[in-house]
């Protein structure tokens, strides 16, 4: 027998000038001869994503009013329907307190426990930068492999956004929602232009990239030639992929270009880093497409996104609500408030649902990135009125390499902790652990 079939290794990098560097997603070149057929979705990379929405969301503008099979949405999680075959949504658990009224709902939402000092009681131990593991690192221990970033920890706002002064905490804590381990927080990164030179400048020099960015050259120019080479090795089903990814890194290039060049029309307000997008819708776009870059190009498996932090003064304007979300989310139970409180959340769930339209829409060996990923969507609190740490808004999508049975409204057990989601999803993810935060069970996914 003459095997003619070429074998392309799964860590090939197009290596540009400047130190650029460009992974490659999937393609059936990255698999040897005669092992086509075994390519099934279990053996397919396990990814997972986390994405934080601050301020909650109120409970019947979101929770189904079935429990089980074919429930109904709510208006907020409306534009997630086309995903229902893949999602579950769950009510009635009860997030912990964490620390205080807002740092403690994003702090404890990936480890459920949120700071040390809170736990203690000690008022000397409030300084320490102290917390737990959280779900996505003990995720990122098991399936992060030989990818170039073990996780990425993004955001779009820093405490200049944010009401108070920390709770009486270190900042720290409301700027991470992942814990590497007990005193090693992520901060989460707001500048898009970083994390790009981040995900395909990571074996050069700051140098390097910086001289990459002062040549006007894109990373897509810098790496041309050798994508052409390798193009001419490809069947057109591999083609097909490549121009795609290509394709995708383009549009996000040029989103960033775009950001920039409105940044510097601006005068009269102090100078933001370069890269930093002036308008959130934006920034929020760009955020997402990213971490489709990600996952598609196998750069990191796991990723966490804090949309805002907790007590966000940012406006919604773009769609109409000046207001900012904080002050919306104390609506005093009147009628207009409680629509531009709907209204945001409705928001938030079109920009997640665009992000998973582009999962589901990317081929992953026999499936689609979607089916190959676990996707966590909530909150800290749900009636933010009340700083409500009852029945928060959870809703996790993906076919999870097949482990996760959608279209399934769970009604969690009287005062179940969200540790038992949490602990739910790392064992989705292959993480043999027995307990996660407060967790005192594991919920049924």
């Amino acid at each position: 027998m003459i095997i003619t079939k070429k074998h392309l290794s799964r860590r090939t990098f197009m290596r540009g000038a400047f130190g650029a560097t460009m992974a490659l997603p999937l393609m059936d070149a990255m698999v040897p001869a005669l092992t086509a057929q075994s390519r099934t979705a279990a053996q397919s990379p396990f990814r997972f994503g986390a994405i934080y929405m601050p301020n909650g969301v109120f409970p019947d503008t979101w929770h189904p009013d079935q429990a089980g099979n074919n429930f109904e949405f709510k208006p907020v999680m409306q534009p997630l329907e086309p995903f229902r075959d893949q999602l579950v949504t769950v009510s009635k658990m009860k997030a912990p307190w964490g620390a205080s009224v807002h740092l403690g709902a994003s702090s404890a939402f990936l480890n459920g426990v949120g700071p040390v000092a809170a736990r203690e009681g000690n008022s000397d131990a409030f300084g320490k930068i102290q917390s737990k593991k959280t779900v996505d690192q003990y995720i990122a221990d098991k399936v992060g492999g030989d990818t170039p970033l073990r996780s990425i920890e993004v955001g779009t706002e820093d405490m200049g956004t944010a009401a108070g002064a920390c709770d009486g905490f270190p900042c720290t804590f409301f700027n991470a929602l992942s814990w590497r381990d007990e005193t090693s927080p992520l901060p989460v990164s707001i500048n898009p232009r970083v994390t790009f030179e981040r995900m395909f400048g990571e074996t050069g020099s700051t140098d390097q990239r910086n001289a990459r960015l002062k040549e006007k050259q894109t990373l897509l120019d810098s790496v041309m030639q050798e994508t052409a080479k390798l193009r001419q090795t490809l069947g057109a089903p591999d083609r097909a992929i490549l121009d795609e990814y290509l394709s995708n890194i383009r549009q996000v290039e040029q989103q960033l270009d775009r950001m920039e060049t409105r940044l510097g029309t601006i005068t009269g307000t102090p100078e933001a880093p370069v890269g930093l997008p002036e308008a959130f819708d934006d920034h929020m776009a760009v955020t997402y497409n990213l971490m489709h870059l990600a996952f598609q190009g196998d750069i990191s498996r796991v990723f966490s996104f804090m949309i805002c932090h907790e007590a966000s003064d940012r406006g919604y304007a773009h769609i109409g609500i000046p207001e900012t979300h904080h002050s919306i989310s104390h609506h005093g139970n009147e009628a207009g408030k409680l629509a531009k409180y709907a209204k945001i959340g409705t928001y938030q769930i079109v920009k997640f649902a665009e992000f998973l339209d582009k999962l589901k829409a990317t081929k992953d060996g026999d499936g689609t990135l979607l089916d190959h990923s676990l996707l966590y969507w909530g909150s800290g609190m749900s009636n933010g009125n009340e700083h409500d740490r009852n029945n928060p808004p959870a809703v996790v999508v993906g076919g999870a390499n097949g482990g996760l049975k959608g279209n399934r409204h769970v009604v969690a057990k009287k005062d179940e902790p969200t540790a038992n989601l949490l602990l739910a999803m790392a064992h989705l993810g292959g993480v043999e652990i027995e307990s996660l935060g407060q967790s005192n069970g594991r919920l049924d996914l």
